[in-house]
């Protein structure tokens, strides 16, 4: 049985004493004492809410829990605290520096934070009444701010709404911030300073509430111009171009057939198009053929190869923790789900339930067994025999993703990770919920809860118990035989399995009781023989009032096409993080929903935006733009990407590894970086994977996988001897080219639609004329236009 300290006990009687004493015309500790320490910083991470506390004087971080902060102040005797002279407590000399005070002059005598302190203190110094109204909620006045830049607004005002259903204005309680110091800056008092064109959000922070307002800073439109009276017939492209007039932003035209060819590819199926699928779209003149295009595209198995990436990528499918079959299964099982268009929502279900068993009867699972038993046993003897015989998997195909494990019911891999292990201790390596429960809220609701692990988190509502009750449901997963294996005498049935007990209990940290398993913000599981914990935080995940899942889904797909997410991070939904569109938000989550979580109908919306087909070329109004999707940003490709383009453009096979199952190396004949899901692959062309930051996937978030240039990049393109013999193989494709294209233009036309989806300009093929007259041999000139034309910014980025 849990016991109090005799202290605490103390403290507490003494806290149910002074809360019945309290007054209701005094200043309230929860919700006037504790946001002014708040406010004053006094319970930030570098001060006394650090976990050690400064000068034998801790508060919860970021004022998360009251009562402790409470018990804090009374505590220490009473030395904190003079009720009979207040302006001589500790509470008071200490920030305003009549006594030493390690932390500076936090306070003047003369503010209304000074008088507020000492107006509690001279009230008794008392907790809030049980029976006190508890907050709910607060809002900001203005919904909206509109501001002219460089022009201070009127201040911010803060409501907090309570249960009795009363408001009151705790503006100067409140905590603001901006989230972009670049567009916009807000003052202690609420004031707002835009500082250029754009938009962010200010966020006012209060007792654990956290709300926030848009704020607009406009620009000035150029003499005579005025917006494009442009066919938007889509709700998406209404409210983007909606928000760009309010922002006196105009948006870009839309892009060329051969920008859009490129970048759809790119984008979709990871790839380049190539010059006879660029002529033939170019030549087109169909009106829907982007539409048609789009449809093409998202039935490519390699659509399929990329989603199947990016999940490895959000699920820590890292070869360093794990088998490298074990990732390839991942892989496969995931790329089945894309490449059938099974619904977001059952991907999930069986991605977070995997079980050894995979749903089958104890029937079916000695059945299995026997098959596979037999099966090993017949290719024992005739390989004894000097026999050639299939591997056991003889299921196994050029497409692995369409056969053997991949077709499986649930994901038993997913567990299969040393990251969800115990490393030390009386339970090393038994299952660890914690990691699990992490990479689970963050690959599929877009939540992080690192923070809440320890405590409070600062820009969400997530409490440490909030966290550790989501672990609690992962708790009861184990792996080896399970005790009912073991009772029906199949030991030999070895995995993941659910026992009916927790392998580990987590307790309130402030009470020390046992927290039963409950889904964030969602009610508590109730435990029965034959229940899922995890299936039950799939059916709250999946809910219709669930405000994460469906979101995460959409922003994710979204930041993929755009490169960022209507949310960004694309993996940080959060209180403290609002959408830049949220109409947008919410009309792609009601239709994701609406369709029965249709993946493919959900990027095919968003392809065929105009939002999405807008030009790169920018205009003196949105050169600026990186948030409102006025024009295509730029970036570099993904590092698979890079090396699947390199390959394809020069014809040359690349130089990586391969593996499968255990079984023979030719089973898997695939040619693709995408289709290659190790995080740490083997091989020389590896090289290029890493220097363009293929993620590690050591991180449970989307942050690892960068676009940034570095040096080795540049180095890579500019003089290293791998790219060098792609270019000049003598069975690559320029050798080839040299010698079945006799005419210098047509050559030169089919090495710029290879890299750029285009043919040579006037001015380019001049260029290139000029060069070629002034070398040594035909060879030696296209092999220095080929290295060129791979070392311009325009081939490296989606455009």
């Amino acid at each position: 049985m849990f016991r109090l300290p005799l202290p605490t006990l103390g403290l507490l009687l003494l806290l149910g004493q002074v809360a019945q004493a309290a007054d209701s015309q005094s200043p309230s500790f929860a919700y006037d004492v504790v946001p002014t320490f708040y406010k004053l910083g006094c319970s930030a991470g570098e001060c006394h809410g650090s976990f050690s506390g400064k000068g034998n004087f801790r508060l919860s971080l970021f004022a998360a829990v009251p009562e402790d902060d409470f018990l804090e102040v009374r505590g220490a005797f009473g030395r904190r605290l003079d009720l009979n002279h207040p302006r001589q407590s500790l509470l008071l000399q200490k920030p305003t520096g009549k006594v030493p005070h390690g932390g500076g002059v936090r306070l003047a005598v003369d503010s209304p934070e000074y008088a507020l302190l000492e107006a509690w203190i001279k009230a008794g110094a008392n907790h809030d009444a049980a029976d006190s109204p508890q907050l709910k909620s607060i809002r900001i006045e203005p919904a909206q701010l509109v501001a002219k830049k460089s022009v201070p607004s009127e201040p911010l005002k803060v409501f907090a709404r309570f249960s009795d259903n009363s408001e009151r204005d705790v503006s100067a309680y409140a905590r603001y911030e901006t989230l972009d110091s670049g567009t916009a800056n807000v003052a202690s008092d609420g004031r707002v300073t835009t500082l250029r064109v754009g938009d962010t959000n200010i966020l006012a922070h209060f007792a654990g509430q956290i709300a926030f307002v848009p704020v607009l800073s406009p620009g000035e439109l150029p003499k005579n111009a005025t917006f494009p009276d442009e066919p938007l017939s889509d709700a998406v492209d209404q409210l983007v171009a909606g928000k760009l007039r309010q922002l006196n932003i105009l948006p870009a035209e839309l892009c060329s057939d051969n920008d859009f060819l490129r970048r759809v590819y790119l984008d979709v199926v990871g790839r380049l198009p190539t010059p006879a699928e660029v002529r033939e779209f170019v030549a087109d003149a169909a009106p829907d053929k982007r539409a048609r295009v789009i449809d093409q595209l998202l039935l490519d198995p390699l659509y399929s190869a990329v989603w199947a990436n990016k999940l490895c990528d959000a699920m820590g499918a890292d070869n360093r923790t794990m088998y490298d079959e074990s990732v390839y299964r991942i892989y496969d099982w995931m790329r089945n789900r894309f490449d059938r268009n099974v619904p977001w929502d059952q991907i999930v279900r069986g991605a977070i339930t995997g079980t050894v068993a995979d749903g089958r009867s104890d029937a079916e699972l000695i059945a299995d067994n026997n098959r596979r038993t037999e099966a090993r046993k017949k290719q024992a003897e005739a390989q004894k025999a000097g026999i050639k015989v299939e591997p056991v998997l003889a299921e196994l195909t050029d497409l692995p993703f369409r056969c053997g494990p991949a077709t499986r019911n649930t994901l038993e891999d997913f567990t299969f990770n040393l990251k969800f292990r115990v490393q030390a201790g009386e339970r090393k390596g038994q299952m660890d919920a914690r990691p699990l429960a992490q990479h689970v809220a963050t690959a599929f609701l877009g939540v992080r809860l690192e923070c809440a692990e320890c405590h409070k988190h600062p820009h969400d509502r997530w409490s440490q118990q909030d966290f550790l009750s989501f672990t609690a449901a992962f708790s009861y997963v184990g792996r080896g035989v399970s005790q009912e294996m073991r009772d029906k005498k199949l030991n030999y049935i070895n995995g993941v399995f659910v026992s009916e007990k927790p392998l580990e209990e987590f307790l309130d940290p402030r009470t020390g009781e046992v927290l039963p398993p409950r889904p964030l913000d969602g009610p508590v599981i109730e435990i029965k023989p034959g229940i899922d914990p995890r299936a039950e935080v799939w059916k709250w995940m999946v809910s219709p009032e669930n405000p994460y899942f469906a979101k995460a889904m959409v922003n994710r797909v979204w930041a993929h096409y755009f490169g960022r997410g209507l949310i960004e991070p694309a993996d940080a939904l959060a209180a403290a993080n609002p959408p830049s569109h949220p109409a947008v938000m919410d009309e792609l989550t009601r239709e994701f929903v609406s369709s029965g979580y249709d993946l493919r109908k959900l990027h095919r919306r968003i392809l065929n935006t105009r939002t999405y087909q807008r030009d790169w070329a920018t205009n003196t109004t949105n050169h600026d733009d990186e948030r409102n999707f006025s024009h295509r940003v730029l970036r570099r490709m993904s590092a698979e990407t890079v090396l699947d383009a390199l390959a394809d453009i020069t014809a040359t096979p690349l130089k990586m590894d391969l593996l499968v199952y255990g079984g023979p190396k030719d089973n898997r004949t695939v040619t693709r970086a995408i289709e290659m899901p190790l995080s740490r692959p083997r091989g020389d062309d590896t090289y290029v994977l890493r220097i363009f930051d293929k993620p590690q996937r050591t991180q449970s978030c989307d942050c690892e996988r960068s676009s940034m240039p570095n040096l080795s990049q540049s180095m890579y393109f500019y003089n290293d001897t791998a790219l060098i013999e792609k270019i000049t193989a003598p069975e690559g494709r320029l050798s080839k080219l040299l010698k079945d294209v006799s005419d210098n233009n047509a050559l030169l036309d089919e090495l710029y639609l290879l890299t750029l989806a285009r043919v040579a300009t006037s001015l380019e093929r001049e260029q290139a004329t000029k060069y070629l007259s002034g070398v040594s041999s035909r060879a030696e000139g296209f092999e220095d236009l080929f290295w060129s034309l791979l070392n311009r910014q325009e081939f490296l980025v989606t455009h």
